[in-house]
């Protein structure tokens, strides 16, 4: 469109805020054109629009206006009118707060952070359970959410068998399934033998945990191993402990098996069983001694232990391997002195 004279094409000479003939109806156009917001958008009577205020820039000005009342706070409450006033109502409490714009959201948001309704809704869309957290030192109980994990919850049944030595039998106990129900009713009791693979599984983890921090060691490590035998007489298990010096100096300790040995308990099978203990936890060629019982077959076991090891990697080409246990040693000579003793102590008694 080309100017006439002075004239601006979309500003009349008698006031800057009205527009030229013939732009009206086109300025109307445009603006019913746009998309209308949720909210009443009022625009300032204060803010004039000059000539650079093209569609683009009104828009514009809109859309920050509705930026505005889009806060996060919004997705919880709905924005009503009572008694003239604008409030806003919690989705799920249903209690009435100010609504003003002038009042901002800090206080909407606040309340979210509090309402124990909106996190019983939270918790029905994520699976979730609703407690009271233990009180803490203040004596204060909170409120909490947690996701049920049916994984996890299998996972900690199976370290509390581990660590407390329960029978894998105890899941099959009716007073025990009845109390889990109690609990958590989602939560399905695994058999015994879903329970015996989640053991191992738990075993394997932590082995691995173990396991690399053996291979970081810089010290040497000492064994010490002892028979056990069940009460029955049957069944005999070889216990091995490794004993190290961590990086602060103090000693520390870890059960590395709980070998099955079928009988005869020969020096044969109690090497074999050893060795393969000791290599499969890499630390064959890191080991100090290794304390075992005071028995002559023992001599023989560590005879052979040395046979199937690299003396080089040996305090002294193995001469320190075998380390007599004290106690064991101890506990023979209070034997025979009891022995020396005994008819003395019978005479005496009588």
């Amino acid at each position: 469109m080309e100017n006439v004279g002075n004239v601006d094409p979309l500003i009349s000479q008698d006031s800057a805020h009205q527009l030229a003939p013939g732009m009206e109806e086109s300025f109307n156009s445009l603006l019913n054109g746009l998309t209308p917001s949720k909210e009443t958008i009022e625009i300032p009577n204060d803010e004039t629009i000059d000539k650079m205020d093209t569609c683009d820039n009104i828009k514009e000005l809109a859309e920050k206006k509705k930026g505005k009342l889009r806060s996060k706070a919004w997705d919880h409450f709905i924005k009503v009118k009572v008694n003239g006033e604008d409030k806003a109502q919690c989705k799920y409490c249903k209690k009435f707060l100010g609504g003003k714009s002038s009042n901002g959201t800090k206080h909407l948001l606040q309340h979210i952070k509090t309402c124990i309704h909106s996190k019983i809704h939270e918790n029905k869309t994520t699976k979730g359970q609703t407690y009271i957290m233990p009180k803490s030192l203040q004596g204060k109980q909170e409120l909490g959410v947690g996701t049920y994990n049916a994984e996890k919850s299998r996972k900690e049944l199976a370290c509390a068998i581990i660590m407390h030595e329960y029978p894998l039998s105890i899941v099959d106990h009716i007073g025990f399934r009845r109390f889990i129900a109690s609990l958590q009713p989602l939560f399905h009791v695994p058999c015994r033998n879903t329970i015996r693979k989640e053991i191992f599984k738990v075993y394997e983890f932590e082995k691995t945990i173990t396991s690399k921090l053996l291979d970081s060691l810089q010290a040497k490590v000492a064994i010490t191993s002892d028979m056990w035998t069940s009460s029955n007489k049957k069944k005999g298990y070889m216990a091995v402990t490794a004993h190290y010096i961590d990086g602060a100096w103090n000693m520390q300790s870890c059960i590395l098996r709980f070998i099955y040995i079928p009988a005869p308990h020969s020096s044969d099978r109690l090497c074999a069983a050893l060795v393969k203990c000791l290599m499969d936890w890499n630390i064959d060629t890191k080991l100090s001694t290794i304390t075992l019982d005071n028995y002559s077959m023992n001599d023989a076991v560590i005879d052979k232990i040395k046979e199937k090891l690299h003396l080089s990697t040996l305090l002294r080409d193995g001469s320190l391997l075998h380390m007599r246990c004290c106690a064991h040693i101890l506990n023979l000579i209070v034997k025979d002195g009891l022995e020396v003793v005994k008819d003395g102590i019978e005479k005496d008694s009588g």
